[in-house]
């Protein structure tokens, strides 16, 4: 089985747009319960990236995907109906982090990669991790610091590396 990676979306669009995500949501929810396994909209043909635990709550939606995150597939949800997203993740496992935001058919995700997290050291006899001489206690708040920071070196140089369009 593989390692979970967690996913949080928050939708940006028309308020309509959210009353049909939540309707799909639920829907999958219900559908992957019953069936138990992993859940794609029927109008997403052909991708993997199935969605597990799927929660559609206050208008944020979670779920949990095999490894890395399916912004593929998100994209997709997001340009059927119309609709930007958010979309924080992480799997501590394997030191992914990453926040991605789609709006207007361009998606920038920010995410560490391995240079970025090489310096992470576990120090099993006092149950904490180390980065640059500093500690911390669970390896997610480390990886959150680590996204902080990168994102605040992107913003003081005024572009984003990651920046993709999906097409």
């Amino acid at each position: 089985m593989g390692n979970w990676c967690s996913n949080t979306f928050e939708f940006i669009g028309e308020h309509s747009q959210f009353e049909q995500l939540g309707i799909l949501f639920r829907a999958m929810e219900i559908k992957e319960k019953k069936e138990e396994k992993g859940q794609v909209p029927d109008f997403v043909k052909g991708e993997s990236g199935f969605m597990f635990q799927i929660c559609w709550k206050e208008g944020l939606l979670y779920y949990q995907t095999k490894w890395q995150p399916n912004l593929v597939v998100m994209v997709k949800i997001a340009d059927y109906f119309n609709v930007g997203f958010i979309h924080n993740y992480t799997e501590p496992g394997n030191s992914i982090r990453g926040e991605a935001c789609y709006k207007d058919g361009l998606l920038t995700n920010i995410y560490l990669n391995t240079i970025e997290t090489d310096g992470i050291r576990y120090h099993e006899e006092g149950d904490y991790y180390e980065l640059e001489g500093f500690g911390f206690d669970a390896i997610e708040e480390l990886l959150d610091f680590l996204l902080v920071r990168k994102k605040m070196r992107l913003s003081q140089v005024g572009r984003d590396d990651n920046s993709i369009t999906p097409r």
